[in-house]
């Protein structure tokens, strides 16, 4: 009997360079508010603007460009 181990796949986000705003929805709310976040421990995630949770990745793609959601007001 082998005994292998599964590896979960990596999670990564997409990220908008200038601006942090991270591609696709909240795990937790499904609101597309996310934004980049540095851990005290420098690893990269993302936190939910609209209910505040925070979830950890394993590795950042980043995006050229600005884009910011229309409804941020900020853009």
């Amino acid at each position: 009997m082998t005994s292998e181990s599964v590896s979960s796949p990596a999670k990564v986000i997409q990220v908008y360079r200038i601006s942090g705003y991270v591609l696709g929805p909240c795990e937790k709310c499904g609101k597309e508010e996310r934004a980049l976040l540095m851990f005290e421990d420098y690893g990269m995630g993302w936190e939910c603007l609209s209910c505040g949770h925070t979830d950890r990745v394993d590795r950042v793609d980043w995006i050229d460009g600005d884009k910011l959601p229309p409804d941020w007001g900020l853009g």
